[in-house]
């Protein structure tokens, strides 16, 4: 049954005393509630709060809003309004851990700015401004996009742990916090449902979960009238499910590990507040592919923070992820291993973003006191539906080689051409690498996407065909694509415009990549690698990688030394993961037959 079908399946009464108890029954208890906050006093949180106090509050400006249409730059927006959206939520942890009445206040002050900003979405979302052909956002139209939802997230967290703290202190701001949070997000909701990520084109992406996920909580801790209230609710579950239903049923996602935080994990924090408020009467964790997704990071884990980065993600994303979400999504799914991969970064999910995401660890006591474990890392991990393959030399351990190989298509979500593409990490450091997610500006989603370096074929793990690389589309994709033990044999033929190709990848004691095609075709190959070169020579290129060892990569000595350059990387994100350059080996392949071992 599906997840909708269980929420319409409830008795009305049960629906009804749900929605009208949820603020008790989210598991999160309020200021007034001593004795179990009192407790919980996280150093690392009143610090971060403690902190902020002594600077001023960041400012939104119209003159950074504008860049994103002037010279489509994001950050320079988008940097401020994360600042102040993150300053207020440690305000109100602060606020609820001390009861101390400086946190309060800082907490309403954040509050009420959120409340006079003239928009909550982004610059790049505001469509209607667009539209219009301005760049100043009406608050007469307001967008609901991911920004709009992450600030009313804030406002109905706050409003659930101080609500009576904030009625004695500043009274009436929580009536303007619900009267913001209707005219932007809720009315909005309930009458335009032309949203594109709604997904009732079909179309199904992070965006569904994130902002549903949000409005649930705007609804059950914001919205005073239970009908209207009921309506949302209604509405949220719908959205849920039909994101849930598009998911491919081997767990996989194609938007990555790194949005695998912002989908499928906020599906699963929607769907924990529903079973809560229901006492458990929603029980959805069976629904499939639930108990798949949540194997979904330690399937993608290489080992010391590494990861297989597919699409727009970074191969070395943020440790300080929200562990708790996944810890409790194994214990309800009763999966060991699930619960090992959350309970081996405990000690790193210290600073969540996103209140409510935060206030619901600090009083997860089976949380708080798990104990450390080592990463389970599979042998091998194999996903049918988005068609990929990670293989390691030896299970539960990050000694040796990990291969992962991948097929899929080109109009994949935060889509990369890089069908048949592969990583191979040693020690579970990439050396030939995926680049990874950029910083995103004005062409990150445009037309102009695949002007964008990274996100080329070319700077991928795969051949340049007849002069021609990969394009973008779902027409361009693997063919057959089947594993063979510890590797993959697959059909590139469809992924160019023109020529036959198949790849063979393999994992024994080195990794080995075999290229054939038919006669006439003219392929070049191109690898992207991580580290530094220490020796170049006819057939032979040995490269130092960032975690200090040393691999090699062997090719037909005939074919010389191909060339081999060093491209800067001036990107703030992919800097931080690789460096100041990274290197790409081109080689002009032979008759109908290339091979490359690495070793």
């Amino acid at each position: 049954m599906t997840i909708a079908r269980r929420w319409q399946a409830l008795d009305p009464a049960v629906r009804a005393e749900a929605l009208e108890s949820a603020r008790v029954r989210s598991g999160v208890p309020d200021i007034d509630r001593r004795e179990v906050w009192a407790s919980r006093a996280s150093v690392a949180v009143v610090d971060r709060a403690a902190a902020n106090r002594s600077r001023p509050w960041p400012h939104t400006l119209l003159s950074d809003f504008a860049r994103y249409w002037r010279d489509g730059v994001r950050t320079a927006y988008e940097g401020p309004v994360g600042e102040r959206l993150r300053r207020t939520s440690a305000a109100v942890q602060a606020a609820v851990l001390t009861a101390d009445q400086l946190y309060v206040d800082e907490a309403a002050d954040g509050l009420l700015l959120l409340c006079e900003q003239t928009t909550w979405c982004w610059a790049a979302h505001e469509s209607f401004a667009t539209a219009r052909g301005e760049v100043v956002a009406d608050p007469g139209t307001p967008y609901l996009d991911l920004g709009a939802a992450e600030t009313v997230e804030v406002l109905a967290w706050a409003d659930l742990v101080l609500g009576s703290a904030l009625d004695a202190r500043v009274p009436g701001l929580r009536r303007r916090l619900r009267d913001e949070a209707d005219r932007r997000v809720l009315r909005p909701f309930l009458e335009d449902r032309r949203w594109h990520w709604l997904g009732l084109d079909g179309h199904l992406h992070n965006w569904n979960p994130w902002i549903h996920g949000h409005v649930l909580a705007a609804a059950l801790f914001l919205e005073d009238d239970p009908v209207r209230r009921g309506q949302v609710v209604d509405l949220v579950v719908d959205g849920l499910d039909r994101y849930l239903r598009a998911l491919p049923a081997d767990g996989g996602c194609d938007e990555g590990y790194a949005y695998w935080w912002n989908g499928p994990a906020r599906l699963a924090s929607a769907l924990e507040l529903l079973d809560r408020i229901t006492l458990g009467a929603l029980d959805p964790w069976s629904v499939e592919p639930l108990p798949e997704l949540a194997r979904y990071p330690q399937r993608m884990a290489l080992g010391d923070g590494w990861y297989v980065n597919v699409g727009d993600g970074p191969a070395r994303p943020n440790p300080s992820q929200p562990w708790d979400v996944l810890h409790r999504w194994g214990r309800r799914i009763g999966d060991r291993e699930v619960m090992a991969q959350a309970a081996a970064h405990r000690d790193q999910s210290g600073a969540v973003v996103g209140l409510g995401r935060a206030l619901v660890a600090l009083v997860d006591d089976e949380w708080l006191q798990a104990t450390v474990v080592p990463l389970p890392l599979p042998r091998s991990s194999w996903l049918p539906e988005v068609q990929l393959l990670v293989t390691r030399q030896e299970g539960g351990s990050t000694a040796g080689w990990t291969l992962a190989v991948k097929g899929g298509h080109n109009d994949e979500n935060h889509n990369h051409n890089d069908v048949g593409s592969f990583i191979a990490a040693l020690d579970a450091v990439p050396v030939l690498i995926d680049l990874g997610q950029p910083t995103y500006t004005a062409i990150s989603f445009s037309d102009r996407r695949y002007e964008q370096w990274v996100v080329r074929s070319e700077w991928h793990n795969v051949p340049i065909v007849d002069g021609r690389e990969q394009e973008a589309g779902s027409r361009w994709r693997a063919g057959d694509f089947v594993v063979q033990g510890n590797g993959v044999d697959v059909d590139l033929s469809d992924a160019y415009p023109s020529g036959n190709l198949r790849r063979v990848v393999t994992l024994d004691r080195c990794v080995r990549v075999v290229d054939t095609w038919a006669a006439g075709s003219e392929v070049v190959e191109h690898f992207v690698i991580a580290g530094q070169p220490v020796a170049h020579e006819p057939g032979r290129l040995v490269v130092k990688t960032l975690g200090g060892s040393i691999a090699e990569l062997r090719w037909d000595a005939g074919l010389g030394t191909g060339e081999l350059s060093r491209r800067v990387v001036d990107d703030e994100l992919l800097q931080g993961v690789w460096g100041s350059a990274v290197h790409r080996l081109i080689l002009a392949a032979g008759n109908n037959r290339f091979e490359l071992t690495v070793t």
